[in-house]
Formats: structure tokens, sequence, C-alpha cells
């Protein structure tokens, strides 16, 4: 008896677990994992002292702890729990307080008082990753010496932005595509959020990205029928 075509099973590399899957463990673990090994390595070629030493291993707990966290929460996923992730604004300026301690590059959270608390952990997941990838992007390929981070209710739309100082990219797809941006992983999550990731760059006048999606991604399902991109933003 001939089998049905629609009772065939997916293409391996059409799964969308494996493909969540695989964005997780690069964005959570594996570029944690390089920025560690780096910082290491730097740490190698400079003056030792006891208190840098001990600042240097800190920074590696904290960094460990975090990866750990994230690791239960995608451990979290897997099992199918919508749980929730309380004190987002405050994982996020610790997050700001490391990275300017590790770099030298300031980092501003501005939160909303109306921003929500908790908020579902999925919805956590992505605007941490898109919030540090821009953060990194800023740093690394646009040379800023400082980066503003925004979180805002509007309108039923939540709107995150993060704009720096650096020297900007070529406003066109080719600079926003270069290798290492990440810009196409950002892009995904901005959709999984239910809305859409722009970046307003140019030469000489820093980057902006900006992610709006509705409110309602951070505390229940996407409402169906809202517009995903507001006029005016």
């Amino acid at each position: 008896m001939l089998a049905r075509d629609d009772e065939h099973p997916p293409e391996p590399g059409d799964d969308p677990v494996k493909r969540e899957l695989a964005r997780e463990l690069h964005d959570q673990v594996v570029q944690d994992l390089t920025a560690m090994l780096i910082d290491l390595e730097n740490f190698k070629r400079g003056p030792f002292d006891i208190q840098s030493t001990v600042v240097q291993v800190d920074s590696v707990q904290g960094s460990l702890r975090t990866m750990l966290g994230r690791l239960r929460n995608m451990l979290y996923g897997l099992r199918g729990e919508d749980a929730w992730e309380p004190d987002f604004a405050e994982t996020l300026r610790i997050f700001a307080v490391q990275y300017t301690a590790r770099t030298g590059v300031r980092v501003l959270i501005r939160v909303s008082r109306d921003w929500p608390d908790p908020i579902r952990r999925p919805s956590a997941q992505h605007l941490y990753r898109i919030v540090h990838e821009s953060v990194h992007n800023a740093r690394q390929h646009g040379g800023a010496a400082s980066v503003r981070v925004s979180l805002r209710l509007c309108d039923r739309f939540a709107r995150v932005s993060i704009q720096d100082d650096g020297r900007g990219m070529p406003d066109d797809q080719e600079g926003l595509a270069r290798p290492g941006m990440g810009m196409v992983g950002m892009r995904e999550r901005a959709m999984l959020l239910g809305g859409t990731l722009s970046a307003d760059t140019g030469p000489g006048r820093g980057t902006t990205i900006r992610v709006v999606f509705p409110a309602s991604a951070l505390t229940a399902q996407p409402e169906p029928g809202l517009p995903l991109q507001p006029q005016g933003y």
C-alpha cells in the first residue's frame, strides 16, 4: 500500500526544533564561550597581580553562572515549559555592568516604568540575544565608546532600541550583512516575537537597532491581526 505524500516525515533540515536548538546553542553557548576564551587569552598577555587575577576569576565565574542559567532555560523550552523570567531589566543591567568592566564600552540601560515583570522566558531570551549582539556589534564593528539600550511600551507595542556612538556602517544591505554581524539571527528573533527589526546607520553617525513587536508577546501569546510595524517609529 502506497503512503500518502502528506504522511512523509519532514526532511531533517526542515525540523523547526533543530533550527531553534541550533540558534540557541550558537547564540547562547558558542558566542559566550568564545568571548570567555578571548578574555582569558588577553589576560594571559597582561601583567599579573592578585587583584587583577581575582577580578578575572570573578568575571569567568559570573559568565559561567549566566551560561548555566541559559542552558537551564533551554532545557525548560525543550520540555515545553512556558516558564517566566523575573527581573529582566535587572538582568540587562547586570550584563551592562559586566560588559563595561570587561571592555570599557559604557552600556546604559533605560526601562520604562510600565515594562511588565515577569515576562515570558522565550521572549526574554530573544530580547537578551538581540541586545547582546547589537552591543557586541557596536564595539566590534563600530568602535563605539557608549551604547544606550531603551525598553518601553507604547500603543500595545513594545519597542526596544540599541543606539551607539560608533563610526556607523554603509547604509545598505551589504554593509549590514557583513560576516559576524548576526543580523539574520536578530531578525529571526524579532519575527519570533511577532515583530520586525530595522537598522538605521551611516558612516560617521553610529547605528541604531530598533525592534518593534506586540506587547502581548511579553505576557501572553502574540495577538493575531496586529500590524507588525506601526507608523511613526
